[in-house]
């Protein structure tokens, strides 16, 4: 067995994926992660194996945002079974990482992969069939998470204005148009809701008589958001305009039966060329930065922006430490006896 050797690329992945597709229906059936999550981690695992099969056509063809030849790819025999991804040891890995590193990715790339290897070399672990994990003999890059350019309160109130002001002026036949651009806007914002989740959220997730919704996010985890009354008084409206067997709050004649990511980008770039809001800062994922940093800026605690944002955990949230670090300072100078001094 241990003799034998691949004689292409696509035997040695093959073989490969065959080995990971287990670590896969874990993921997906056990821990609850999304199809565009696996897919990532699929392609964190064809990465490395790329490196493995032939470095050289890694170093040469791999980086940011550069389109890959597979066809360069060189079909030899000297792949054994010893460097299958179950017999990887932490040098080889280690050297993986590393040429990440020369190609200019960013750490919390390179983090991210790490993260995908060791959750799979521990999944191995824990069911016998390896004894150790070569990533505990890996440093992970130490990096620190900064929060993007976060939106304004007073930019994403022109934003707001400039939707719910389209709703008024618009005539009946694009009256639908415009109330459910005005909906998706203020629910995004009002909520922090991941833009996954709110193109899925069903009619049944809403609880308009308390003012919440149900929302199920990531690993199919649910959690309770509470609305504005403007968010609330919204959705009202939108909501005359929905087919009556229509199963989500955002309805689509498309296959999945709902709205779709691009839809929303799409209308978020028409409303930035509307309101000279630079279209890269106007996105679903900045209007999600936008609400947990203006919340946290009027006094929301750090565990209560996690809840409510669906963190699994505190450490991802605490990218919004700084906002909380300002707030004190803030309060200090304001209320230190010795704050005239100059403290």
């Amino acid at each position: 067995m241990n003799d034998k050797k691949f004689t292409n690329w696509d035997s040695y992945w093959l073989v490969n994926f065959e080995r990971l597709n287990i670590f896969f229906d874990y993921l997906y059936s056990i821990r609850g992660l999304s199809s565009n999550s696996i897919k990532s981690y699929k392609d964190d695992f064809k990465s490395l194996c790329l490196f493995v099969w032939d470095k050289n056509w890694f170093i040469e063809n791999i980086g940011i945002k550069k389109k890959l030849d597979y066809s360069k790819i060189n079909s030899k025999e000297n792949i054994k079974i010893e460097l299958l991804i179950n017999n990887l040891n932490h040098k080889i890995i280690s050297e993986y990482l590393l040429e990440l590193k020369k190609k200019g990715f960013k750490d919390s790339t390179i983090n991210r992969r790490y993260s995908a290897l060791n959750q799979y070399f521990n999944f191995e672990v824990n069911e016998s069939r390896l004894k150790e994990n070569p990533m505990d003999r890996i440093e992970r890059i130490s990096s620190k998470r900064v929060l993007p350019d976060v939106l304004s309160e007073e930019e994403v109130e022109k934003v707001l204005s400039y939707v719910r002001n389209l709703v008024n002026i618009s005539s009946d036949g694009k009256k639908k148009k415009s109330l459910r651009a005005a909906c998706l806007v203020e629910v995004l914002y009002a909520t922090g809701m991941r833009v996954s989740e709110l193109i899925t959220l069903k009619l049944s997730d809403l609880r308009l008589s308390r003012r919440i919704l149900n929302v199920i996010g990531k690993g199919n985890k649910q959690r309770i958001i509470p609305i504005t009354s403007r968010a609330h008084d919204i959705i009202i409206k939108w909501m005359n305009y929905i087919p009556e067997n229509s199963v989500y709050l955002f309805p689509s004649y498309g296959i999945n039966g709902h709205i779709t990511r691009d839809s929303i980008n799409k209308l978020l770039v028409d409303i930035s060329l509307n309101t000279n809001i630079d279209r890269k800062r106007l996105t679903p994922h900045k209007l999600r930065h936008a609400f947990a940093t203006h919340i946290m800026n009027r006094g929301a605690d750090l565990r209560v922006v996690q809840e409510l944002l669906g963190h699994s955990s505190i450490s991802t949230t605490e990218i919004y430490t700084h906002v909380l670090d300002k707030r004190l300072v803030d309060l200090l100078k304001k209320s230190h006896p010795l704050s005239k001094d100059g403290i």
